[in-house]
């Protein structure tokens, strides 16, 4: 086995290593790969739809995704043109969808017809278009809902970015505008979420550059207050929901693909490193939790355009697929705490079957090195000090994460 040199502190009672987190495939997409599509819950079903197929036709369809059954099928599609880079929230019992771009280019029509989808009758209602003041639609804006009423941040348009942003009230049936996105130079590409009657923007670009910070805004008072930045790279197309009034913003692209998770707490204003995602790293997927678990499926791989899904969940001993003896690994631990030059990492909780592996990964999200079958002592080397993680990964299904310190 070739040899590396390492320093390394075990964070052995960190609040950010959330090894219990687990990713676990689950039923594909049965129809057309995907990316830049929207995905909502409700119901206690998964729904995506729209986007962009693998040699780049717009789409209108839309499938809806039981969970009791590990199941697709399919339900009525989007009225309108078919788009990519669309908007989509959810309010009450009713699901809205509407905006964006009707080409693979961004010279196809900007679309600004929105529509309200009952999943009781599975139909589709047209619902007053967004008014910008402009006139005209965006796509790749940042959309939530909170305390009753839709929002959309921002996006493109004829090519330029936005900062305008606008609440929908379904009571009313019409759009507002709010106030402006605090950064002249607008911003597309980036998420949002909802928590605690406030809604949140995270990532994106402007003209110039890609952004990881995070911005509040405040219904009540209409106004925007930035945030503790998110912690990975600068990023735009990433993913985000939440889980039991936790945000969590993950994947995207830096110009490479990410697929490192993290979650934001509002009441401590703070990030705390939760995984990193089983499946291929990817930028423009689409994602939704349902109770306690959350679903990532599609988006643009460098291995091309997926359909596969994935379920993260808060780990329990002898969960489904999950056999009892890898659940025995919750003691997966690196030691000792410091190490010398040239020293080994041991690690306990290892099986020593041949489908497990250990994967070193640095704060950005690189995988640095894979070691199959690994042993009670491993030897590794860093370049450069800083903050790096090691998974013990059996198969494609699970794993369990650490985080470590090199000095």
């Amino acid at each position: 086995m070739k040899k590396f040199l390492v320093t390394v502190f075990f964070f052995s009672i960190v609040g950010s290593v959330s090894a219990e987190w687990i990713w676990t495939k689950k039923a594909s997409l049965p129809y057309g790969k995907r990316d830049r599509a929207v995905g909502f819950s409700i119901g206690g079903f998964g729904f995506i739809g729209t986007g962009m197929d693998s040699v780049n036709m717009v789409l209108n369809d839309f499938w809806k995704y039981d969970t009791l059954t590990n199941s697709w099928s399919q339900v009525a599609s989007l009225p309108g043109m078919p788009r990519r880079d669309a908007a989509s929230f959810v309010i009450g019992n009713f699901a809205y969808v509407g905006i964006g771009i009707a080409d693979s280019s961004s010279f196809g029509n900007t679309l600004n017809d929105f529509y309200r989808y009952d999943p009781v009758n599975n139909h589709w209602d047209s619902i007053a278009h967004f008014q910008s003041v402009s006139g005209f639609g965006v796509y790749k804006a940042a959309s939530t809902a909170v305390n009753g009423k839709g929002y959309v941040f921002g996006g493109r348009d004829f090519g330029y970015n936005s900062y305008e942003c606008y609440c929908y009230d379904p009571v009313a049936n019409s759009w507002s505008a709010i106030a402006n996105f605090p950064w002249f130079d607008g911003r597309s590409g980036g998420v949002a979420f909802a928590m605690n009657s406030k809604c949140y923007i995270c990532c994106g670009e402007d003209e110039n550059y890609y952004y990881n910070d995070l911005w509040e805004f405040d219904p009540a008072l209409n106004t925007w207050t930035q945030k503790e930045n998110f912690p990975g790279t600068s990023r735009i197309a990433p993913v985000a929901f939440t889980i039991n009034n936790t945000a969590f913003v993950g994947t995207g692209t830096d110009g490479g693909y990410k697929r490192d998770f993290w979650s934001y707490d509002a009441n401590s204003n703070s990030w705390n490193y939760v995984n990193m995602f089983d499946g291929d790293a990817r930028r423009s997927a689409v994602a939704f939790s349902i109770g306690n678990s959350a679903y990532l499926s599609c988006g643009k791989a460098a291995t091309g355009t997926k359909k596969d899904l994935w379920r993260m969940t808060w780990h329990q001993p002898f969960a489904e697929n999950v056999d009892a003896e890898f659940y025995s690994l919750n003691n997966f631990s690196v030691y000792p705490n410091v190490i010398s030059r040239g020293g080994e990492i041991h690690l306990t909780g290892i099986s020593n079957h041949q489908d497990e592996i250990l994967e070193v990964y640095d704060i950005k999200g690189k995988l640095l090195t894979t070691i199959s079958s690994p042993k009670e002592i491993v030897q590794l080397n860093f370049t450069s000090s800083g903050e790096y993680f090691l998974r013990l990964k059996k198969s494609s299904t699970y794993s369990l994460t650490q985080k470590i310190l090199v000095w």
